[in-house]
């Protein structure tokens, strides 16, 4: 019987032994670099580095080769030139390793006799009947097994999984990521494939417990059939979200010079991910915003937005984005209109048709609790976007946590997302301030109106693939 899918891969995002081939004491070495990962970046399993010229190596015993270590290795790392892997792979598999992740570049990227070494050492891995990442690859970085071999510090645990075809552009993203506060379940550098493709990737991340939505920064796809089977079969559990660059003739080129991809033509992927329910990136910034509001928020019940802003110019932006995404920002009735002029905004507000504009009236931080906590049963209504109470200091800090607890429980009480506009990442809040309150109920904040709205779209978007891809 053939392994499943998580057998395949979880010696290499459970790894529980790792040994580094090419390990190494100088710095700027891959080989360093990847020991200091395993080192100071929170792996708690067993570090075994293979170097015959060093007897340490950071500290721990080195290893002529993977058949002197005296465990079972469940991922074997290279970090040596490309023309010496395929016979350091056929070395480490009579090892009985069970997964294999390939740094190395000078492969399929690198021209015709790079093709040809890329193949061998693919069928060299198939034949062994075990996993590869790469090669020409930036490493991964698994929360599970707290193993990062892709940054020089460990990576924020979250719940959204991320697949790039680019090691250092997909580093930079992930890095852009945790300035907003946004977490990880997974980071994979994909590299050649030349054995794991984003279908595996895709198929392993659709199962796993720990991972809430799969986002990928694809530039090519090998197997069209493979992949779109395995996104068909994951959007029924889980959203997939993609940035696809290469529209133009000089981005496909440069997307072929870097990972030696074959490209789809921008209008047939285009097609593609609409049939198949996937969610397309415009722009890389996009690709985290809208991950982090499906991996902590209810998908709306109905796609209305209700806007709440401080300020008329960010009603005016936001509802005009939410326009432009092809999102409703209907008018609320006329008796919830009445109520909230006469009994909640103050007297110069605009009248409150949706958006809602407070006027910047700060007299209290509860005007935005009584605002959402009136159109949020409006069956109009299925998602709110609002500016965070004003945060109060001293004696009047309660009145603050209050609103902000009361809107916190906007999703639970009425199933509804709640989206934060124009709020600042802050990655160690106060205890007990706004911030605080709303990353602890998982509701998501964002500083640009226009990141707040996009975020919207990706819920509602969402909502409506689930809902049509259970009837099939």
């Amino acid at each position: 019987m053939s392994p499943t899918i998580a057998e395949q891969l979880d010696p290499i995002f459970k790894a529980r032994s790792v040994a580094v081939i090419g390990a190494s004491n100088t710095p700027p070495k891959w080989g360093y670099s990847i020991m200091d990962r395993l080192v100071n970046g929170g792996f708690q399993g067993s570090i075994f580095p293979v170097n015959p010229k060093e007897s340490q190596i950071m500290n721990l015993p080195s290893y002529p080769d993977v058949a002197s270590i005296p465990e079972p290795i469940d991922l074997a790392v290279f970090a040596i030139p490309a023309h010496l892997v395929p016979k350091a792979m056929q070395d480490a598999i009579a090892s009985n390793i069970r997964s294999a992740l390939v740094i190395s570049a000078g492969f399929a990227e690198a021209g015709e006799e790079g093709v040809l070494l890329q193949d061998r050492l693919a069928s060299i891995v198939r034949s062994a009947g075990i996993r590869m990442i790469g090669p020409n690859c930036n490493g991964m970085w698994s929360a599970d097994a707290k193993v990062s071999l892709s940054s020089a510090k460990p990576i924020k645990p979250g719940s959204v999984a991320f697949v790039s075809q680019s090691g250092a552009f997909g580093g930079m993203l992930v890095s852009q990521a945790e300035e907003k506060g946004y977490g990880l379940s997974k980071f994979v550098s994909s590299g050649n494939q030349a054995d794991l493709s984003e279908a595996d990737y895709i198929n392993y991340l659709a199962q796993d417990s720990s991972t809430k939505v799969i986002a990928l920064y694809m530039e090519g796809v090998r197997n069209g059939r493979q992949f779109m089977e395995a996104a068909r079969a994951a959007v029924r559990k889980k959203p997939v979200i993609i940035y696809k660059p290469g529209s133009s003739e000089i981005g496909t080129r440069a997307v072929q010079s870097h990972t030696g991809s074959l490209m789809m033509p921008d209008n047939l992927f285009d097609s593609l991910c609409q049939q198949i329910g996937i969610i397309r990136a415009k722009e890389t910034s996009h690709l985290f915003d809208m991950a982090e509001a499906l991996a902590n928020a209810p998908l709306p019940p109905s796609p209305g937005v209700g806007i709440i802003s401080m300020t008329g110019g960010q009603c005016v932006v936001s509802s005009d984005t939410c326009a432009q995404l092809g999102l409703d920002v209907p008018e609320i009735d006329e008796a919830t209109q009445n109520y909230l002029s006469q009994h909640v905004l103050a007297a110069h507000a605009p009248t409150p048709r949706n958006p809602i504009d407070i006027a910047g009236d700060f007299r209290t931080p509860l005007t935005f609790a009584e605002i959402a906590e009136a159109i949020a049963p409006l069956p109009s209504i299925g998602i709110l976007l609002i500016s965070p109470p004003s945060q109060r200091s001293g004696a009047d800090a309660e009145i603050s946590a209050e609103a902000a607890r009361r809107i916190a429980a906007i999703p639970s009480r009425f199933g509804k997302p709640v989206l934060g506009l124009g709020m600042s990442p802050v990655s160690n809040p106060t205890s007990g301030s706004v911030a605080e309150i709303f990353q602890q109920a998982g509701i998501p904040g964002y500083q640009r109106p226009e990141d707040t709205a996009r975020a919207a779209y990706a819920l509602v978007k969402y909502a409506s693939i689930k809902a049509t891809h259970s009837l099939h």
